[in-house]
């Protein structure tokens, strides 16, 4: 899922970050009983995003990006994980354990000019797609969000990606056909 701001760019400055927000750091488990954690994103997760969007399925990438890219650009990772912690946050999903733990999943936010509303973004990799993990970092998201003074969060997914427009009505989001393209749908929500 993408949104037009690509949900980890911001058009606020980034040199005002607030603390790591440990307390939102979580053990969760995946509807078939494996273990994971979640965290807030990082600035040393460089190279976990780059080598997680660099796993996920041609598709499955096309699906997240809504393009084809071979490899993200060093400044769309420095974005996505140089967050403040309030206008843009993304949590991550992560399994195994150091040093061989692998990124698994991330939600992320980018709040818009306005300051009220965000654009909101999530993926999964291909082998832990269906078994909750989007559903739970989505949660997760939304709540902290709401807690930020966030009003809306809303996002863009391809019209064809059946999977994410499941898993935002499952969310209790609505939806609709982009007015300006057809092969998108528009969600939103409240947090």
């Amino acid at each position: 899922m993408k949104s037009s701001n690509d949900a980890g760019k911001s058009s606020k400055a980034k040199a005002n970050v607030n603390a790591y927000p440990a307390a939102w750091e979580r053990n969760a488990q995946t509807l078939d009983g494996v273990a994971y954690r979640i965290r807030p994103i990082r600035v040393d997760d460089e190279e976990f995003e780059r080598k997680f969007i660099m796993g996920l399925s041609p598709d499955s990438r096309y699906m997240r990006m809504m393009c084809a890219m071979r490899e993200p650009s060093p400044e769309l990772l420095y974005q996505f994980v140089h967050v403040d912690y309030r206008n843009d946050m993304a949590f991550v999903a992560l399994s195994g354990e150091p040093p061989d733990e692998q990124l698994i999943g991330v939600a992320r936010y980018a709040r818009d000019a306005s300051g009220a509303d965000s654009e909101f973004a999530v993926a999964v990799s291909d082998a832990w797609q269906g078994r909750g993990v989007g559903a739970t970092l989505t949660r997760l998201l939304f709540e902290y969000a709401r807690e930020q003074g966030i009003h809306r969060l809303h996002g863009e997914i391809l019209a064809n990606n059946q999977r994410m427009i499941e898993l935002v009505h499952w969310l209790g989001m609505e939806t609709q056909l982009c007015p300006d393209d057809a092969h998108l749908v528009q969600a939103s929500r409240a947090p």
